[in-house]
Parts: structure tokens; C-alpha cells; sequence
């Protein structure tokens, strides 16, 4: 069966419906969220409603999500994000920490690939996987063929054999069985590789393929949303830029 694979919602949920159209459009197929549900956005709550209610999925903790629930986490964040997590906080009023509980792991593995948010080694540090230095740490550290991270909110690949490859929308990426690969598909509600739409993946173990896609939604009235609820200003403009 085939995944889908998706990151970094960050509470912007028309990006969000933009990506689940495309979700059940090729369903059935199994859904991983490689987290970071909230943050940033000003619908974390009808966010995590949608993710929630999906059939055949697995859930990983993202360091925002984390931050609802614990306290210290927040004080590794810059002013605006603290900001945007109290708001969160405040706005959720603790109605969805028993879920995110149970549902959200720290890392996925089975037979076919192992997920984290960020980096595989120590995935409660969720440290970025930036370059090909920290991609060679982890292939060093982790045993894996195939490794699915977020938290950089870039889609990219990196090989063990070949360094990074970017990777085009639409085109299938096909993975050499002698290979091995840190597989990134970007961010849903808040892309930062230039390209403002949101970012989801395709993951088809019989081609031993994943494929890249980007879809469109009204950034203009989520961008709105954001200001109205009196988050920073800057989580709004970030998403007409893409970066």
C-alpha cells in the first residue's frame, strides 16, 4: 500500500484541506504525519481535528507539539515562535493533550523505513538535518535503508552514496536497494524553499519511488486569519514568500 507523507502543518489549515483533497484522492494508502501540527498558525485546533480523524495513520511528535506539553521546550524558541506557542497553548486549553499522548511517538520504524522529526539519533533533541555534515552523522549513527525527517520544512534527499538531490514536483525519485536515503518532504502550512505551496509526498514501496507534490491554497485568507488572531506578523508574510 501506498504512504502518504506529510509534514509541518503548523496550525494552517487550509493548506491542510488543500493536501487532504489530495490525500483521498489516491486512498486508499496508509498517512505519515511527520509532525508539527501547530505552531505558527491560527488553527491548531481544527488542524489537529483533521489529522485525527484519519484512517491508517501514525503520528510523530514535532518539537512544537512537544511544546504544548512541556514547558521547558518552549525556552529553546526565538521570541515570535514562544509567542505563537503560548497563543497555541491558550487556545487549545489543554483539550487535545491526552490524544497527542497517546497518538504522537517520537519516532516510527518498521521493515520498510524508520521517521522521525528531526534528526533519527536522539529524535527528543530534534535536531535539524541541514547539510550533508548532519545527513553523514546520522547515516553513521542509525542503521537504516530509508530514513523520513521534517522539521527543516525543505523537501530534499540525501544519499549515503551521492550527497543531496532535490527532488521535482510530479517526477518519481526512484531508490537504489543498494542505497540509502534521508528523505524530507517539505512542509505543508509553512514551506521555506522559495515555493509557497504546500508540500506532501508519495512513498510507493513496489517502485521503491517517492514523488513530490505541491498544491495551492488560499494563502491570502490564512495569512489573514494569522494577523486577526494577533499572532506576529511575520508568520503571515512568510507565507506568501515560501522562505
Amino acid at each position: 500500500m501506498k504512504m502518504f507523507i506529510c509534514s509541518d502543518v503548523h496550525g494552517n489549515v487550509r493548506a491542510l484541506d488543500a493536501v487532504l483533497t489530495a490525500y483521498r484522492e489516491i486512498s486508499p494508502c496508509r498517512l505519515l504525519f511527520l509532525g508539527d501540527a501547530v505552531g505558527y498558525g491560527a488553527h491548531p485546533d481544527a488542524c489537529l481535528d483533521r489529522l485525527f480523524a484519519l484512517p491508517r495513520s501514525s503520528y510523530i511528535m514535532g518539537n512544537h507539539d512537544w511544546a504544548v506539553l512541556d514547558l521547558s521546550e518552549r525556552e529553546h524558541f526565538r521570541r515570535e515562535a514562544f509567542t505563537a506557542i503560548k497563543w497555541t497553548v491558550n487556545t487549545l486549553r489543554g483539550k487535545y493533550n491526552d490524544l497527542f499522548v497517546r497518538n504522537f511517538k517520537m519516532t516510527v520504524e518498521n521493515r520498510e523505513f524508520k521517521a522521525a522529526h528531526g534528526s533519527p539519533v536522539h529524535p527528543e533533541k530534534f535536531s535539524y538535518i541541514f547539510s550533508v555534515l548532519h545527513a553523514e552523522e546520522v547515516f553513521r549513527a542509525c542503521d537504516f535503508s530509508l530514513c523520513f525527517v521534517g522539521h527543516t520544512h525543505v523537501p530534499l534527499v540525501y544519499t549515503y552514496s551521492n550527497g543531496p538531490k532535490n527532488l521535482e514536483p510530479g517526477k518519481p525519485f526512484t531508490l537504489d536497494p543498494s542505497d540509502r536515503y534521508i528523505i524530507n518532504p517539505g512542509s505543508v502550512g509553512q514551506p521555506r524553499d522559495g515555493d509557497n505551496r504546500a508540500s506532501f509526498m508519495i512513498f510507493s514501496p513496489d517502485e521503491r519511488a517517492v514523488t513530490l507534490h505541491r498544491c495551492e491554497y488560499d494563502i491570502e485568507a490564512e495569512a489573514n486569519d494569522i494577523v486577526e488572531a494577533g499572532l506576529p506578523e511575520w508568520f503571515a508574510e512568510r507565507l506568501f514568500s515560501g522562505g
